[in-house]
């Protein structure tokens, strides 16, 4: 009888022991998942604000496709850990459908006629968000998710459009402290503009028109400087000589 009660209550605790591991197990497979959901879900979340931050400026359509096929593939991944969640298989056929209608020799740009905007604060999210897409370029890149000559092409464009915000937002504020009489400053704006577009390792029509743009501009204020010395030194010899003509007689 004892040798029954011995052998039930350490079937019972192995019972529980059992139960218990079968309950942790649940408990981890879950806490899994959601990390995994949440993981996938932020990698849809920013791709997607990506895509529609692309759409602003003048990159080509193959970047697009590439961040398109990011977001597909976290959708996949998403559907996968949620299948039951209809609205992400929605989603999905979507992406699918404008992944397979992506024409590879479709060169147009996303945009042709690219402004930048006269607040600082919208240039600077402009520069962060075009430095996140240039890394999710180049993550997808070293994934092996896009082509070398697509990836070469794409980030030259992001490079480009990256040096002409620099530039034009650097000489808009020289041009701009010109214009209020303050002539140091916008000597220091210009020539850090004219050193942005030169340290470039290329140049095109845009880096040649703006260098020669800047170097006008500096000649302007290299003129105005010497025309207001040659003015103020003229001044300082007038008020020597009225000086001189009003001193005191010295008495020998």
């Amino acid at each position: 009888m004892l040798l029954a009660i011995i052998i039930l209550i350490f079937a019972l605790a192995l019972l529980a022991i059992g139960v218990n591991a079968i309950q942790q197990h649940k408990q981890r497979a879950e806490l899994e998942r959601r990390q995994q959901i949440y993981r996938y879900r932020n990698i849809l979340d920013e791709t997607e604000d990506l895509i529609i931050l692309a759409s602003d400026f003048p990159l080509g359509k193959a970047l697009l496709h590439v961040l398109r096929c990011r977001a597909r593939d976290a959708l996949k991944l998403l559907v996968a850990v949620q299948p039951t969640v209809t609205d992400l298989q929605v989603r999905l056929e979507e992406y699918e459908q404008a992944v397979n209608s992506f024409d590879p020799n479709d060169k147009a740009l996303l945009v042709e006629n690219f402004t930048i905007p006269e607040q600082d604060k919208q240039i600077v999210f402009m520069l962060q968000g075009l430095k996140k897409i240039r890394r999710s370029l180049r993550a997808e890149h070293s994934r092996n998710r896009v082509d070398s000559q697509t990836f070469h092409e794409e980030d030259r464009r992001i490079e480009k459009t990256l040096l002409r915000i620099s530039a034009e937002s650097l000489i808009r504020r020289g041009e701009a402290a010109y214009l209020t009489g303050m002539i140091g400053s916008a000597r220091q704006y210009l020539e850090k503009a004219y050193r942005t577009l030169n340290d470039v390792g290329f140049t095109d029509e845009y880096i040649v028109t703006k260098q020669a743009y800047i170097k006008e501009k500096l000649e302007e204020i290299t003129a105005s400087l010497r025309a207001a010395n040659a003015k103020d030194a003229k001044k300082r010899n007038e008020k020597s000589a009225i000086d001189e003509l009003f001193e005191p007689k010295k008495k020998w």
